[in-house]
């Protein structure tokens, strides 16, 4: 099977198409030889900070000298970025190997997109004898692919709240069930100290975080902040972001309550080496600069608001390119932005669950009503449009959703 071969099989399984459940994927994966049992694992849920937590994570146990294997969704420019080891993307030759091997063991496709994803990443970090895998579930927790790791060395549910309620539940407590749904029984369950969790993390060892890592210094122009930890100890990091504080403690509870051992120098070069695009990121171009964010719910949006708010480039006035899903909570995304959008250009992000721009445009109005409001084609003309106009403000956000992301650090060619 050829690289585009194995793409045009993920094509047709449609990865909007969703079907929640483990058996399809226990008995796909026993036929392979149960390749998830082969690796230790570190499993990680959450609304939002999985990802940023999870890329972390893997950075500090590669620094610690293990051969870290890393499954994260979705992703911004190459679908190869969801599957690496040691930060290196698998191979397009080993994607569509292994590729061909999961439809083997898939006759009557009933595997969807993500579930042929997650075997192929078990599959790669077995063969490469990874000495720790980290996880990021898909969607939820409790019936997420991923979950078929009967005793990971830790579990971490980030954060709750509203968020493809469609498939989750309703209510803030249906959500919390579905994504601790990932905590075993005897092993650590890392979690940050919100009352919805108290209530919903009913198996597992405890391991609650109460006091997220403090932001003292931060360097807005190289996109680094230094942390410091409860213990006095500082760290950069080379991440932006209100939030990567939280994070940041719960990958350090997660990895202390595993047992695993490692050295103050790992938590060091690897904090400061982490890698996570589309997380505010901030892209210099020219005289301009592109702040690129993925944030896609309103708990995302009230932490890039709280971001924007603390740096520099709020001070100056900034065009807001944005795109939403349709099946988003827009108004919860926009409220907390609202107060910074004095002029907007609305897209529609590479993906069919996208928002139509002229129905954003309602939206916007009607939370921003004084903003200026326009419409462009695509992403990368917005984005060209803005880097071109000598009249335009200095700074553009892109933000609203993860297609947009991809589709902007697309657009300037962001490697």
């Amino acid at each position: 099977m050829t690289f585009a071969a194995a793409l045009a099989v993920l094509e047709e399984r449609q990865e909007t198409k969703i079907v929640l459940g483990l058996d399809r994927v226990r008995a796909h994966l026993a036929a392979l030889g149960d390749p998830h049992l082969a690796v230790p694992a570190f499993h990680v849920a959450g609304t939002n900070g999985k990802g940023s937590t999870c890329a972390m994570l893997a950075s500090v146990l590669t620094a610690s000298g293990r051969r870290t294997g890393l499954f994260i969704s979705p992703h911004l420019l190459d679908i190869r970025e969801r599957i690496a080891v040691d930060g290196r993307k698998i191979s397009e030759a080993e994607f569509a190997r292994l590729m061909g091997r999961a439809l083997r063991a898939d006759r009557k496709k009933r595997l969807t997109y993500f579930e042929l994803l997650t075997s192929i990443a078990f599959q790669h970090f077995a063969e490469r004898k990874c000495d720790v895998m980290v996880l990021e579930t898909g969607l939820g927790g409790r019936l997420d692919a991923t979950n078929v790791v009967p005793a990971p060395l830790a579990a971490i549910v980030t954060s709750v709240d509203y968020d493809h309620q469609a498939y989750l539940g309703d209510t803030l407590a249906a959500i919390a069930r579905q994504k601790t749904g990932i905590f075993k029984a005897g092993r650590p369950a890392v979690r940050p100290d919100l009352p919805v969790l108290r209530r919903a993390a009913l198996r597992g060892a405890p391991v609650v975080v109460r006091k997220p890592w403090k932001a003292v210094r931060t360097d807005w122009a190289k996109g680094r902040q230094t942390l410091r930890a409860p213990s006095g100890r500082s760290y950069e990091l080379s991440l932006l972001g209100s939030r990567q504080g939280h994070n940041a403690a719960l990958a350090r509870a997660a990895v202390e309550a595993s047992g695993l051992q490692v050295p103050e120098t790992a938590w060091a070069k690897g904090l400061a080496a982490v890698r996570w695009p589309g997380r505010f990121h901030s892209i210099k171009l020219g005289k301009k600069t592109l702040i690129v964010d993925g944030g896609h719910n309103p708990e995302a949006a009230r932490a890039l608001a709280a971001t924007w708010t603390s740096s520099p480039l709020s001070k100056k006035p900034a065009r807001w390119i944005m795109g939403i899903m349709k099946d988003k909570d827009t108004r919860g995304v926009l409220s907390p932005l609202a107060p910074f959008i004095k002029e907007a250009v609305l897209v529609r992000p590479p993906s069919p669950r996208a928002m139509d721009p002229l129905d954003l445009a309602g939206f916007v109005r009607r939370a921003a009503p004084k903003a200026h409001v326009t419409i462009e084609r695509n992403p990368a003309t917005a984005i060209d449009a803005w880097r071109k106009d000598r009249n335009a403000p200095k700074v553009a956000v892109c933000a609203g959703s993860l297609y947009l992301a991809g589709a902007a650090l697309k657009a300037v060619k962001y490697k």
